[in-house]
């Protein structure tokens, strides 16, 4: 493409160039994501499972997402206690949070609250995370396929941000494998609310 038409137009060569790097980009992440998704789905994938700070990981992905926040102009409010122990896979329930957090800021217009909250259940055995956005919502009739693979939703505000179309894929297979219960609740024009609940998280006593 470049040869073929850019021909000697530098600033046409400059935005071919950007073109395939992005696409390429794109199909890395495709792929990478691709291959995730089929490990998960077909249970060869060996969870790392071991007692972690939940409170702390929401707050590392708030940091991690702090440049997308700022530049949409967003507010956060994070609701945890200081420090909540729970046993799983750290780092693909801090997937699952960054997901959920990534979705909000996408779908959130300026000036509005993404809200976080972590919390024991009143059974004391289930731990509950939320992550609440201010944003345009799902249409009702979306909703039941939000967690197939390459369902985009049909939202009428997204923030210009790249995506595979499986996260939620994956959201639901990392979930599926903890045994978690999950779900959606969204309203059009008011925003959605999405969650998951681990049940007996209690730190596990190590033998000796």
């Amino acid at each position: 493409m470049i040869r073929d038409i850019s021909g000697d137009k530098p600033e046409k060569r400059e935005e071919h160039l950007d073109v395939i790097i992005s696409e390429a980009d794109y199909l890395d992440r495709l792929v990478v994501d691709m291959s995730e998704l089929s490990k998960l789905q077909s249970g060869t994938y060996v969870l790392k499972e071991e007692n972690f700070d939940l409170a702390e990981v929401i707050r590392n992905v708030v940091r991690l997402n702090s440049v997308m926040i700022d530049e949409g102009k967003l507010h956060i409010s994070i609701n945890t206690p200081p420090s909540l122990i729970v046993y799983g896979d750290e780092t693909k329930l801090t997937e699952v949070i960054y997901n959920f957090l990534s979705n909000a800021v996408k779908h959130t217009p300026e000036g509005k609250t993404i809200y976080l909250r972590a919390f024991h259940l009143e059974d004391e055995e289930t731990v509950r995370v939320e992550v609440e956005d201010e944003g345009v919502g799902i249409p009702e009739e979306e909703i039941p396929f939000i967690w197939d693979r390459y369902q985009k939703s049909s939202r009428s505000f997204s923030r210009s941000m790249s995506s595979t179309g499986l996260g939620l894929s994956i959201v639901k297979a990392i979930l599926d494998s903890h045994h978690a219960r999950y779900g959606v609740t969204s309203q059009q024009g008011k925003g959605s609310l999405f969650w998951f609940e681990l049940h007996n998280p209690d730190e596990v006593e190590e033998e000796g």
